[in-house]
C-alpha cells in the first residue's frame, strides 16, 4: 500500500526540486532568457568585430559551420527535453483521472459493506479525503502547505486502513476483497502522483541547455556582419520560447499549462450529494 514519506530525505528530495526557482516560473524565464541571449548575441558581435573575425572569408566560414552545428544540437537537446516534460504532464494528467475514478470505486464499493455505521464512516471519510486531494492538487508551490496536504492525506488513510482492517477480520467475504483492493489502490495512486510530482526535468539538464544556449547565441552573434535587430533576436527568441514551453510542462502548479482538477471536482460533487 502506498503511503507518504514525510522523514528528513524525503524533504531534501522536494528541496531538490527547488534548486533552480526560475525555471518553476515560464513567463518569467521567458523574459530573462530573452534578454540574457539577446545581449549574449551583442556581446559575440562585438568580440568578433574586435577579432575581425568576419573580415577574413576563411575564418568567417569556419564560425559558420561551427554555429550551424551548435544550432542543431540546440534544436535536438530542446527537442528531447520537450518530448521529456510533455510526458511527465501527460501522466500527471492520466493520474489524476486514475485517482478521481479509483476512489469513486471505493466509494462504490463502501456501500456494499454490511455494516450501516461503517458504511457512514467510511462515506464520510472519504469525502474528507477527496477534500484533501482536491487541496494537494490546488496547493501552490508552497512547503508549508503542501506538507500539511500530505500530512491529511496520510491521517485519513490510516483511519481508513485502520476500518477495513476491522471490516476485514470481522466479515471476511468477497465483497469486502473487493472493498480493501479499492483502498489500496486508490491509495497507491496518491504516492504516485506525489512520485511524479517530484520527478521532473533534472537541473543538471536545464544547466546544460542553458550553457548550450548561450554558446549557440555567443556563435550567432560572432558571425554577424553588421548589426541587424531582427536576425539578431531570431536565435534568442525561438531557444526562449522553447525553453518556457519545457518550464510550463515541467512545472506542476505554475505557469498556464495546467493538468486540470475537474475529475476530483466531480467526484466531490458527487459524495457530497450522497
Amino acid at each position: 500500500m502506498g503511503r507518504f514519506n514525510l522523514d528528513p530525505a524525503h524533504e531534501d528530495s522536494r528541496e531538490a526540486c527547488d534548486v533552480i526557482l526560475l525555471f518553476d516560473q515560464p513567463l518569467i524565464l521567458f523574459f530573462i532568457m530573452l534578454a540574457a541571449l539577446f545581449l549574449v548575441v551583442e556581446i559575440g558581435r562585438v568580440i568578433g568585430k574586435q577579432l575581425s573575425v568576419n573580415e577574413d572569408t576563411l575564418r568567417h566560414e569556419q564560425l559558420v559551420a561551427s554555429r550551424d552545428a551548435i544550432g542543431i544540437l540546440m534544436s535536438l537537446l530542446l527537442g528531447f527535453t520537450l518530448a521529456m516534460a510533455l510526458s511527465r504532464y501527460d501522466q500527471r494528467k492520466q493520474l489524476m483521472v486514475d485517482e478521481a475514478n479509483a476512489i469513486g470505486t471505493a466509494s462504490l464499493r463502501t456501500t456494499m459493506l454490511p455494516d450501516l455505521a461503517t458504511r457512514e464512516k467510511m462515506l464520510e471519510l472519504l469525502r474528507e479525503y477527496v477534500e484533501a486531494r482536491n487541496r494537494f492538487s490546488r496547493a501552490a508551490l508552497d512547503g508549508q502547505q503542501m506538507t500539511q496536504s500530505i500530512e491529511q492525506t496520510k491521517k485519513l488513510q490510516n483511519q481508513m486502513w485502520l476500518i477495513a482492517t476491522d471490516v476485514a477480520r470481522s466479515a471476511p467475504t468477497s465483497i469486502t476483497s473487493l472493498f480493501v483492493q479499492s483502498l489500496n489502490e486508490m491509495m497507491d495512486l496518491s504516492e504516485k502522483r506525489m512520485s511524479l510530482l517530484e520527478n521532473r526535468v533534472p537541473p543538471p539538464i536545464w544547466i546544460m541547455l542553458t550553457l548550450i544556449a548561450i554558446l549557440t547565441c555567443l556563435t550567432v552573434g560572432m558571425t554577424v556582419r553588421r548589426r541587424f535587430w531582427y536576425a539578431m533576436m531570431v536565435t534568442p527568441l525561438m531557444i526562449s520560447i522553447v525553453m518556457a514551453l519545457i518550464a510550463d510542462l515541467n512545472s506542476p502548479r505554475s505557469g498556464f499549462l495546467q493538468t486540470g482538477h475537474q475529475s476530483m471536482e466531480r467526484l466531490e460533487q458527487d459524495l457530497n450529494a450522497r
